[in-house]
């Protein structure tokens, strides 16, 4: 079976700071999931890393492998893919668009302005709040 491909899901991990330094550029999306021989796992189990701690550095995911990778780094990998995979959902409520992500709910517009708008100010939200909780990212601790 071929693994999950998505080139958007990808760019936007490359939005991401990277998870180990928190670094901003040169951010690449590194596959951690698993994979046959001359085949990359699915992209929804990217993760970024900036070029140093994915293919460069001494301690760089590629140098290391995946778990010497997550022991020296202190790095849940699975629940940082978990926490990257999670999705937000629009409802409407009392003729209003409310996004939900996590246990956190966003009030997105009227229903009279259109789904597209609200839309829009979620990707915002969960685009914002993600900058925003880099860190919780950063050092997901085992």
């Amino acid at each position: 079976m071929k693994p999950k491909r998505d080139l958007r899901y990808l760019a936007w991990i490359r939005t991401l700071p990277c998870v180990v330094c928190g670094a901003n550029r040169g951010i690449e999306a590194s596959h951690t999931g698993p994979h046959g021989l001359g085949q990359k796992s699915s992209y929804f189990s990217a993760i970024p890393l900036c070029y140093r701690h994915h293919r460069t550095g001494a301690d760089s995911y590629h140098r290391l492998g995946p778990k010497k990778f997550s022991k020296m780094h202190d790095l849940n990998i699975p629940k940082i893919v978990g926490r990257l995979n999670t999705k937000p959902v629009i409802r409407i409520e009392a003729s209003a668009f409310v996004g939900y992500l996590e246990s956190q709910q966003y009030r997105l517009g009227p229903t009279g302005e259109g789904i597209m708008p609200a839309v829009r100010k979620d990707d915002q939200v969960v685009r914002r709040r993600s900058m925003e909780h880099g860190d919780c990212l950063m050092k997901e601790r085992i």
